[in-house]
């Protein structure tokens, strides 16, 4: 199928180095305009072109859901037809926890995940593998789709995803491409944020819009809006009704109500469903697959005859999906418009958008005003007075923008004026993110921001819980959930005290830095004040207090009623042998395998960030590549201390397999199921322990480091890599005595990774220093991404070398 001519416009930028601001109604195929580039780029270009890696990022689940399904498709319907290689597509949400260290190709996530991941605070990693994923955001084509549901708080809005990402893609600009789009920007914020960021403003004409609406010659679609006084009634709805509504409601609670209503005031030849973020995945797709069946543009698979779904936010992007009537709760006029988009959506089709008043709710101080939640009041009622006197008119896209600009120009402009005077604030609370300061996420990213339920007997029933499946709800919500259960508890006398709980959340419990494999392991802190919930991203409740059904979903409900669990999250093991396993493997070995997985798997990865980095911050054309190599060749000197050494050698004539004097091994014969192996470490351990390596062997190669780099900034970051290549919060220096033979096995470890003799004599011994003088610096933030970049590469062929022993 042939792409429009905007699609067009939008290829030609992304292929020629720039990046794009797409303004383009909802329908028009934003999102294959977005990836049409990169498909191309992918298959017929060479990788200096556009990166290898592209993360979709999205405000809601639901939208990386529906893409990802979509696209997961058709990448193998291109590889069945034309024999290429696949592009390896995958999600990443906090319902679908799917590549929590963003491998592959093409990712569908929501912008929690990938904007925590640039920050280097991932959602889906633990405090010590924060440093991983970073690499792969700055490294990517970056989407950034239906941006302006992405999250706004503080104030003057400043805090929240909306303006982390553009100060981050501002301090970006020629290094990362990208795509930012929407159907309802102002115009005010378009052309801002084109000066802002140096990209390419593209949009739908008028014409363009006509020609796309009608479908080859039929009539154009178009949406009459009616204004209802009124709060959303089951009555209204089925009042106007004919064979397909939709009713979108702005909190979940009044959807279930009114779906309850309508089941009980509808016929039975009307068929009603009630979708909302607390069903279970499986649930949930079910209904989606229900709905684009009976409310998709193809009218000869629908089977209901009358169909009414009764919905939240959930749908109000992404969903392929029409209606002839569409009522919902007053909202911001962009998110209005946006739901909007799920009437008369396909050429030909006329439809009507009811636009009702949200229920009026007493305050805590006894007084009653409207309940816009989640919704700011004054957007809310801003757009309700601007669609009032337009009541029973035809809006088309140039109409809606009129509206959009009416209402959201002021605030547009306040915001960009605020993140323009605290840039320099902005950007000192992303650099402490990036040094690990994860209670930043609640501002630079999501303040009202979700915490995933889940259900159990017991905490340690949950399993993993940041794989586990629950349900993302607002941390608000959360909150009143505590205080529901508590009312529950009141007078609840369980049948021992391991069911005395309602609410714990998992605290991490410290790894040995210097093992990797070791499996993470949690405490569970019961929940008795609602503070404790501000900065934790999972919670389990006791499922004696847990109901769900296929209908309403999840709910909290009296012990008597309850007893559901949500499904627990796997801990898979780190490597393919099973447990925590390793082989025997000398120092040089060990730094041949990780190049080889490097050269394989990585190759590809940053050519183009490197391509840009030469042109635009003056790094040698091949100094990315050479940092990585130099990491990974140096990256356990430290292991090559006597002592480690010693107790290696304790270990392997303790399994019967002894080494050779000067055999520098790095990894011992291990399997955690081994009685033998077992009895061997815990006698070595009581005649010796293994140093920590990874600060001490940074230190030990940073002449060697400062000597082969190239670049003084790569010099600190390949240290920095070096140091923290275990945790990512590791600041520790120890002592250490490198082996007599350790020279000689580093310098085999260079040859192999392609650096010419060098100075042996440069090799350190424990120098009189602090690790921060070696380290890079605070607040570079040229500095802070080569560590990022190299980092990735450094921690991930290290994992994948040890799973591809034999």
């Amino acid at each position: 199928m042939a792409l429009y001519p905007y699609q067009e416009r939008v290829k030609e930028h992304v292929l020629h180095g720039r990046s794009v601001i797409i303004q383009a109604p909802t329908g028009t195929g934003k999102t294959r305009a977005a990836l049409a580039p990169y498909v191309e780029a992918f298959y017929d270009l060479p990788p200096e072109t556009l990166p290898r890696k592209c993360i979709y990022s999205a405000p809601m689940r639901v939208l990386a859901n529906q893409f990802y399904i979509e696209y997961a498709d058709l990448t193998a319907k291109y590889q069945r037809l034309y024999a290429h290689e696949p592009i390896r597509t995958s999600i990443q949400t906090g319902e679908q926890p799917n590549n929590p260290t963003f491998r592959g190709d093409l990712i569908f996530a929501t912008i929690d995940q990938s904007l925590s991941s640039a920050l280097a605070v991932p959602y889906s990693l633990s405090p010590g593998m924060g440093n991983l994923n970073a690499g792969a955001f700055y490294s990517s084509y970056l989407v950034f789709d239906e941006f302006h549901l992405f999250p706004q708080s503080g104030e003057d809005g400043v805090a929240g995803a909306m303006t982390t990402t553009l100060t981050l893609l501002m301090n970006l600009r020629g290094i990362v491409p990208f795509v930012l789009m929407t159907a309802t920007f102002s115009s005010t914020m378009l052309q801002e944020l084109a000066s802002l960021l140096d990209a390419e403003v593209v949009q739908v004409s008028p014409a363009e819009y006509l020609a796309i609406a009608s479908g080859n010659g039929q009539r154009p679609r178009s949406r009459s809006y009616t204004i209802e006084d009124a709060e959303l009634s089951a009555q209204a709805v089925l009042a106007a009704h004919h064979t397909r509504s939709i009713a979108i409601c702005n909190q979940v609670q009044r959807a279930q109500n009114l779906y309850q209503a309508l089941q009980e005031l509808a016929g039975e030849d009307v068929t009603v469903m009630l979708l909302h973020s607390r069903f279970t995945p499986e649930d949930r797709r079910s209904k989606e697959e229900w709905l684009r069946q009976e409310f998709g543009k193809e009218n000869d698979k629908r089977s209901a005859a009358s169909a009414i779904l009764v919905a939240t936010q959930v749908v109000e992007v992404g969903l392929d999906v029409t209606c002839e009537h569409l009522h919902t709760e007053v909202a911001p006029a962009n998110a209005v418009f946006q739901r909007a988009g799920r009437c008369a959506r396909y050429p030909g089709e006329q439809g009507v958008v009811h636009v009702y008043n949200v229920p009026i709710k007493q305050t805590h101080s006894g007084e009653e005003r409207r309940d816009y939640l989640p919704y700011p009041q004054q957007l809310s009622a801003a757009t309700w007075a601007s669609l009032l006197p337009r009541s029973g008119q035809t809006l088309d896209f140039t109409a809606e923008q009129v509206i959009i600009d009416e209402v959201h120009t002021d605030s547009d402009r306040r915001l960009l004026d605020a993140m323009q005077r605290q840039k320099s604030l902005l950007r000192q609370e992303i650099e402490a993110a990036m040094r690990g300061e994860r209670a930043l996420r609640t501002k630079l990213i999501r303040r009202i921001d979700n915490i995933t339920v889940l259900a159990a007997p017991t905490p340690a029933a949950v399993g993993d819980p940041f794989k586990a499946s629950g349900f993302g709800l607002w941390r608000g919500t959360v909150k009143g959930l505590l205080k529901t259960l508590q009312n529950y508890a009141q007078g609840w006398q369980p049948e021992d005290d391991e069911q005395n709980w309602l609410m714990r959340l998992p605290i991490a419990d410290e790894r040995d830095a210097d093992d990797p494999m070791q499996p993470v392991t949690y405490r569970w802190l019961e929940v008795h004040d609602a503070t404790l919930l501000d900065e934790t991203a999972v919670v389990v409740v006791n499922c004696a207090f847990c109901a769900y059904d296929g209908e309403v979903g999840f709910r909290i409900v009296p012990p008597e009623q309850g007893g559901w669990s949500s499904p627990p999250g796997e801990r898979k093991p780190r490597n393919s042998q099973g447990g925590y396993s390793y082989q025997l493997e000398s120092y040089p070995e060990h730094i041949g395998a990780m190049l080889q997985v490097y050269q394989r798997e990585f190759a590809t990865d940053y050519r183009c960030v490197q391509a840009r980095l030469a042109k635009h911050w003056n790094l040698p054309a091949d100094g990315l590549d050479r940092a990585i190599r130099l990491a990974i060749a140096l990256h356990d000197l430290a292991k090559m201390d006597e002592r480690w050494q010693r107790w290696v050698r304790l270990y392997q004539q303790g399994i019967g397999e002894a080494i050779a004097a000067d055999y520098m091994a790095v990894h011992t014969t291990w399997s955690p199921n081994d009685p033998l192996h077992i009895q061997a470490k815990q006698a070595a351990n009581r005649q010796c322990k293994r140093p920590p390596h990874a600060a001490e062997g940074a230190v030990a190669g940073a002449r060697i480091v400062d000597d082969l780099a190239g670049d003084p900034r790569l010099g600190r970051a390949v240290v920095t890599a070096i140091a923290r290549h275990h945790s990512a919060t590791a600041g520790s220096l120890g002592e250490y005595r490198l082996h007599s033979a350790a020279t000689a096995a580093a310098l085999a470890a260079l040859e192999e990774a392609g650096f010419a003799a060098t100075d042996a004599e440069l090799l350190m011994s424990k120098p009189p220093i602090q690790l921060e003088q070696v380290l890079i610096e605070a607040g570079d933030f040229e500095q802070t991404l080569f560590y990022f970049w190299i980092v990735r590469m450094l921690r991930l062929c290290d994992g994948l070398s040890q799973e591809e022993n034999p």
